[in-house]
């Protein structure tokens, strides 16, 4: 009957999942999805029975999914009864799939090695479905959501405010577009504090300086050399130089234009004395004219149009480090911002809300920076934003955990958004993880080896194929009803989530095994000149991955042509696709039409991602590991029970290692995407770690 529980809920999550999509639907009445659930219900059951050649559960099953499907509903009643069956669909074929693979080395009689090998493939598999639950979990809460948590701000109130701009070694072309729209701002009472942070070249911070002069008493310049901490160290040291009378603080990256309106518009939100932070959406510009910055736009949007408005209505936001307003008496009693922590500002609003405060997040967006136009300086901010996820994580996963012991005062489904917010980025570890394992499957088929790991033989092999298509299908209709950007587009930003798969795996790593806020060091290119080489260059590992993954898969259907080994090979050609996606991203990027204000933003430390330098030993780790894993591999294959290779039934079967990840709906990517893209769908690690946000 396990069996038979499991095929039914993957294809009726299936047949949701393609009913979801249609439009209009994922929002229906009850009197029109009430009848339209139960015939897929059915549709399941009669498709179970006849593959199981099982009559009588094709009759009983149904009974189950109308059970699942009611309890979820009871809990989420401001959901649409379709995205409640959707969600009851894949949480409860996601939980049989793992119960059947637990049990299933106890029923094949497996050695102790083969029962802990499988048991650990079976906690890979858990944390990735959990994972494509959560997103799923985001998608659903902004699409069929019929109430709206919103917060009126009091037009009224108007307290003093300092605009503070952070910045490091930028070129005075970009700062002066910046300051320029601040010394617009309508508003009366408010002072725009620029504080420039360890730039060495004492020509660009005295430009600088001269360039606040010039805009008027309403500029304040501080320039700090040499100074701890990074951005959190010189925001604190800033703060503390402010007129004790200034009550709220507002953050501005260097490279965004602020609208006029802004604080006209959103300090009003603090009239109520509970709220401690108001964000809104970054936002992007000049990147209509390219496809790669075209998709980047949209998988850097993706979090703040799925995941943050989801995270809203359980008071659940990130404060992002830009474009967002703080009050300045809650971010004293949390003692300011952490200088350990790379994403200070997602940290720093988790603690706050630990106060019992509110954190308000306003869709409007209010301004627009740039986006990094190579892919070394996309990388660069994509660690940054992982690694700093991971700090979080290891800092306040007590804090997070529903059971433990804790301090703040955060509500279950705070801790719970937090949570996913930063193991969301162990997906491309994942990712990289079940790759090695499918390709040591496809080396034991070449070989005439077999892995000592369950297998899993008949029906059961389409679920986890099943299990991507339709991860795949959800982020690419979230990407489009979010966004309302084409297919190309989406398939653009699902690419750019999973192009950095691999990068995210390092500062994963990094940020397990050091507490360190170092940053990844990417190799630097001249203005000009051959730019193939530098767009190899800095994608070689993935490129790598995906031709290793492209030639296993080729290699396992040579070696042991059977429906397994068929599965197997289309999940590797899916991990090509993953790692393959950088090389393009870094060709695309090279090939962005180059314009004078383009060219100067080169240079910025926004683009590039450069900071401060400060000295780490922990750069050797990611390749130390590397190492292991392959060393471990390699016994592993060596000593695999060797099979005959006359029978198909002897070779490698599609087992837990083919239940790849899932991808990011919602940052993966996260994204899941980025899941991200960072999806983010991305995201949840502060926008400055989130884009998060792929699915």
């Amino acid at each position: 009957m396990l069996l038979q529980l499991v095929l039914f809920f993957t294809l009726a999550s299936v047949i949701t999942t393609l009913a979801v999509m249609v439009p209009g639907l994922i929002r229906a009445r009850a009197w029109a999805s009430i009848p339209l659930g139960l015939a897929i219900l059915a549709g399941a059951g009669w498709l179970t029975s006849l593959i199981t050649q099982d009559a009588v559960a094709g009759m009983i099953l149904p009974l189950f999914g109308v059970g699942a499907v009611i309890e979820t509903r009871r809990h989420l009643p401001q959901w649409s009864m379709l995205a409640a069956q959707l969600l009851a669909l894949l949480l409860v074929a996601s939980a049989v799939y793992l119960i059947y693979a637990a049990v299933q080395p106890i029923v094949d009689g497996l050695s102790p090695l083969g029962v802990i090998a499988s048991f650990l493939l079976l906690l890979l598999e858990a944390s990735a479905l959990s994972l494509s639950v959560y997103y799923l979990f985001e998608i659903l809460d902004v699409f069929s959501r019929r109430t709206r948590i919103a917060h009126r701000a009091e037009p009224s109130y108007r307290p003093k405010v300092a605009m503070q701009v952070p910045c490091y070694n930028e070129p005075i072309e970009v700062m002066r577009e910046t300051l320029t729209a601040l010394a617009h701002l309508d508003y009366q009472d408010v002072i725009v504090q620029v504080v420039d942070n360890n730039t060495k070249d004492p020509q660009i911070w005295r430009s600088l300086a001269a360039l606040c002069k010039e805009l008027g008493e309403r500029f304040q310049f501080i320039h700090l050399e040499p100074w701890p901490g990074y951005k959190a160290g010189a925001l604190n040291e800033a703060t503390r130089r402010l007129p004790q009378d200034v009550s709220i603080l507002g953050i501005v990256d260097a490279d965004y234009l602020v609208k006029p309106g802004f604080l006209k518009e959103m300090v009003g939100h603090f009239a109520d004395e509970r709220v401690a932070f108001v964000q809104t959406p970054q936002n992007y510009r000049d990147w209509r004219d390219s496809g790669y910055l075209r998709g980047l736009f949209y998988s850097y949007r993706y979090f703040f149009d799925v995941t943050m408005p989801s995270r809203a209505n359980r008071n659940a936001i990130i404060f992002a480090g830009t474009m967002g307003l703080i009050r300045r008496s809650a971010l004293e009693r949390i003692g300011g911002w952490d200088e350990n922590i790379i994403t200070e500002d997602a940290e720093a609003s988790l603690r706050l809300l630990g106060l019992g405060s509110t954190g308000v997040y306003e869709p409007t967006v209010w301004g627009e920076g740039l986006m990094p136009l190579s892919f070394d300086g996309l990388k660069k901010q994509r660690f940054r934003w992982a690694l700093g996820g991971i700090q979080i994580l290891r800092r306040q996963w007590r804090e997070l955990l529903p059971l433990a012991p804790h301090r703040l005062r955060l509500t279950l489904g705070q801790r719970l958004a937090y949570l996913f917010g930063s193991v969301h980025w162990f997906s491309d570890l994942l990712t990289v993880g079940f790759t090695a394992l499918l390709l040591l499957t496809a080396v034991a088929a070449a070989l005439h080896h077999r892995l000592p790991v369950r297998e899993l033989t008949g029906p059961i092999l389409v679920v986890p194929l099943a299990f991507l298509i339709t991860g795949v299908l959800r982020g690419l209709w979230a990407l489009r009803r979010a966004e309302r950007c084409s297919w190309s587009d989406a398939f653009r930003a699902l690419a750019i989530w999973f192009a950095l798969s691999w990068v995210d795996t390092l500062a994963v790593v990094r940020g397990l095994l050091s507490g360190q806020a170092a940053f990844l060091r990417t190799p630097k290119q001249k203005e000009g000149g051959n730019r193939l080489w530098p767009a190899i260059r800095s994608s070689a590992i993935e490129s790598l991955l995906a031709i290793l993954a492209l030639v296993g898969a080729v290699v396992m259907l040579l070696a042991a042509p059977a429906l397994a080994t068929v599965i197997l090979a289309v999940m590797l050609l899916f991990e090509a696709w993953i790692f393959g996606s950088a090389p393009w991203a870094s060709l695309a990027a090279e090939g962005i039409q180059l314009t004078p204000q383009r060219k100067i933003y080169l240079r910025s430390a926004q683009n590039t991602g450069d900071r401060p330098e400060r000295p780490s030993r922990a750069a050797v780790i990611p390749g130390a590991l590397a190492v292991v894993v392959a060393v471990v591999l390699a016994y592993g294959l060596l000593n695999a029970p060797q099979t005959t290779p006359s029978g198909q039934a002897d070779l490698p079967r599609i087992g837990s290692i083919t239940n790849k990840q899932l991808p990011k709906t919602g940052p993966a990517p996260t994204p899941t995407p980025t899941a991200s893209p960072s999806a983010s769908p991305s995201a949840t690690p502060s926008a400055s770690a989130t884009a998060t946000t792929s699915p």
